[in-house]
Order: C-alpha cells, then structure tokens, then sequence
C-alpha cells in the first residue's frame, strides 16, 4: 500500500470517527443523555487515529511550519530550498479543511430547523401542559429561560447542628428480595414499639446511601446528580431524641435540627392521616431542584419525582424485609410541611412523605 493511499484511509476514518462522537454529543445533549453509545470510543479513536496520521507526516508538516516561519523572518534560503522538500499541495489542503469548515458553518445555519408542532394550550390540566412542555426538543417553547443557572453543592449539610453516628448498616440479612417484593403492602397501623437505632440506619443507607466509591448510591438518579435530601422526622426510635433531623449521606450520620415531638405538627400538616403520629420515623423527602436543572433543563420535575419513587421503593423493600410496616403519601399540605423543615418550597420543597413502624 502506498504511503498516499494509506493517508486517505487515516483521513476518511478520522472523518468518521469525529462525526460519530460529534453527532452522538449533539444528540446526548439535546435528549440528556449522560451516555451515547460508543461515544466515548468514537473520540478516542479519532484521536488516535490523528496521532497516527501527524506520526507519519511529521517530517512534512515540520519542513511545512519551518519553511512558513522563514518565510516570516525573510532569512536567506538554503541552498535546498523547502520549497522544494514540501509539495505545494500542503497549503492547500490546510485551505480546503478551513473552507470545508466554513461552507459546512454556512449551511448548518441556513438550513431551515425542524418544525416541531406546539403543544396545543387547550386544557386546564397544568400536568398535561408540563408532561408536552417536557418532551425532548421543546425547550424552544419556553422562550425566555435561556439560563437555567449553575451547576449547586452535591451536598447539603449543617455543620453547626449536633451530629449523631450510625451504627454500619451492612451484614444484616432479612427476608430476601423476592420475598420482600411479594410481601410488601403499604401499612398503616403500627405498634407502640420503636425502633431500633440499628433498623433506623438500614432504612437511611437502603434509601440514599452512598455504596461505591464514585459516591453512586442505593437509588437511581438521572444523571447521578442526586437533587433528593432527606429528613427523617423521629417519633419512637431507642437512642434517639425525638424531632427532626437532616441524614448527612457522605457521613452516614443525622444531623439535630430541631428537638422534640413533632406528631401533632406532622399529622396537620399531612391532612389528619394519624397513623404518621404513630410511626416510629416519618421519611420526608426534599428535592433541591438546581441540582438537576442545570443539566436536563425542562426535563427536571420528570427526572426529580421519578428519583422520589426510586426512593420510597427502597424504603418499602428495606422495612418488608425488616419486618417492619411502611406507607407512602402523598397526600399533604406542601407549605405546612416545607414550614416544618424550614425549606422555602421553591429552590427545596417536599415532594414525598413516607412513615415506617412497628408491625
């Protein structure tokens, strides 16, 4: 194979290779996708593929740019000129790529863009509006949210609060996975016997917590962004001081926000649903949405509550197993709640509440 054809085949397959991982960008960021199939690879190899072609070529690209910078300085030329030494076709191909560039600049933005129909504003049900508004490619509609803000901390915390240690949540062994799956039903009646301190930190680490090193935890998130904080609300758990405590993921600890018994204030504010005053814990789940925001855009809300039910499942699995009863609602008053935990309901509000207890 001659040195030419093999220049061609370098060429062609660093064309392909770049458009893949440039497509396959676009259209993970348009769709929010953290992955794109074989994106990853594609850039990679055309990469490698340039370091291959610049390998072979370097003795003509360093006469190209040595011959250019005499050129510049108007020194004397040698008695072989590089002229000579490079083919005139070098400054050719550097201005045929640039003008490929340009006409492609110039016809990507004269094209005309597709035309997506507009969700029709003809119903009263805001759900619906949000659930069209959302859909990848619509963000267009919102018109003036151009900014959606800064990527926020990963982690809240309240370094001025007294923190208390978990006990290590890994090595019990309850009802299988199938079994607990089979067995779960929402419980509402519970028993005056609390909870363990133990059972306590199974729940928060089946819920939220952090088990691999990259700080992926027990639940799904999109992205592995983690918008949810939670706010376990302590009725009747040995070893604990009843109130309401934030759970510091990264520490695997509670954090003491406000001391004392908060049932009455918990059952109001949760439309007079009394078995939550008779839970040993009420789980309230915040979401923080800039968390998401500022990656998947219009798709945020989707993405938050999604992550929401992926928690309250495991919460569900994590006392079945236990031997313990568990029932999420939904069913509140979002300002008395987000008054509660002392959230402003907007950039952080409650989005789920979850009871565990004594069967």
């Amino acid at each position: 194979m001659r040195r030419k054809d093999l220049d061609y085949i370098l060429i062609t397959a660093m064309l392909l290779s770049g458009a893949y991982a440039t497509l396959s960008g676009l259209v993970a960021d348009l769709f929010g996708f953290p992955q794109f199939f074989l994106h990853r690879y594609a850039g990679y190899l055309c990469a490698a593929l340039t370091l291959v072609h610049f390998t072979l070529n370097g003795r003509r690209i360093t006469l190209y740019l040595r011959h250019r910078w005499r050129k510049a300085e108007q020194t004397p030329r040698t008695s072989t000129p590089v002229r000579e030494q490079v083919r005139p076709s070098g400054r050719r191909q550097f201005l045929i790529g640039g003008a490929a560039a340009a006409v492609g600049f110039i016809v990507g933005r004269a094209l005309p863009a597709r035309v997506r129909p507009q969700p029709s504003l003809d119903t009263t049900d805001l759900g619906e509006l949000y659930h069209q508004w959302s859909k990848p490619g619509y963000s267009h509609i919102l018109g003036v949210v151009s900014d959606w803000g800064e990527r926020p901390e990963q982690y809240r915390a309240y370094p001025e609060t007294q923190k208390i240690t978990l006990p290590d949540p890994r090595g019990y062994r309850g009802l299988s996975l199938e079994e607990a799956i089979g067995t779960r039903r929402s419980i509402r009646n519970y028993t005056t016997v609390g909870l363990s301190l133990e059972e306590l930190s199974r729940l928060l680490y089946a819920a939220q917590g952090i088990t691999a090193r990259q700080g992926l935890r027990a639940s799904p998130s999109a992205g592995a962004l983690y918008p949810i904080e939670l706010y376990p609300v302590v009725h009747n758990v040995a070893g604990l001081e009843p109130g309401l405590y934030h759970y510091a993921v990264r520490e695997h600890a509670l954090e003491l926000l406000r001391q004392g018994d908060l049932r009455a204030a918990v059952v109001k504010a949760s439309l007079g649903q009394g078995f939550l005053g008779q839970a040993g814990v009420c789980f309230a789940l915040t979401a923080l949405f800039q968390r998401t925001r500022w990656r998947y855009r219009e798709r945020t809300y989707r993405y938050v509550l999604l992550e929401a039910g992926h928690i309250g499942q495991n919460l569900y699995l994590a006392a079945t197993s236990m031997g313990l009863g568990a029932c999420a609602i939904g069913a509140f008053l979002d300002d008395e709640w987000n008054n509660l935990l002392q959230v402003d309901g907007v950039t952080e509000a409650v989005v789920y509440v979850i009871s565990v207890g004594s069967t």
